[in-house]
């Protein structure tokens, strides 16, 4: 699988980002077990790059596909709808916890998509 450097980070992802919100409750509610053996067999062909949300509720299926596949350098990409600057905090201790991780590699707010949503999650950055 190649990889490229993503932006100026210094992070190098998989060209492929495995979506998470695919195995979750939201779409296709596969099983743990189930969901996070496809994860995991996307890790264990090169895939280092998932692409996740505290919405999606799919932490405890990459968790569970890191120790399956024996891979714990996938870099995690996650986001919060919160507003405010506490309830960010929140949504990250979350994530670091599920995820079992000292740090969550990207972290961003949900959906900006204007200047207007941007203003109105300021506090949250």
């Amino acid at each position: 699988m190649k990889k490229k450097l993503l932006g100026k980070t210094g992070i190098e992802v998989s060209q492929l980002c495995f979506g998470g919100l695919t195995v979750g409750p939201l779409q296709a509610n596969l099983p743990l077990e189930q969901g996070a053996a496809v994860m995991a067999h996307a890790f264990s062909n090169g895939i280092n790059f998932v692409d996740t949300a505290e919405l999606y509720q799919t932490y405890p299926y990459i968790r569970r596909a890191m120790a399956m596949s024996g891979q714990y350098d996938i870099v995690i990409a996650s986001k919060t709808y919160a507003y405010e600057r506490e309830q960010a905090k929140k949504s990250v201790e979350h994530a670091r916890h599920a995820l079992n991780r000292d740090v969550v590699d990207i972290f961003l707010l949900h959906e900006q998509e204007s200047e207007h949503t941007v203003r109105g999650h300021y506090a949250a950055l």
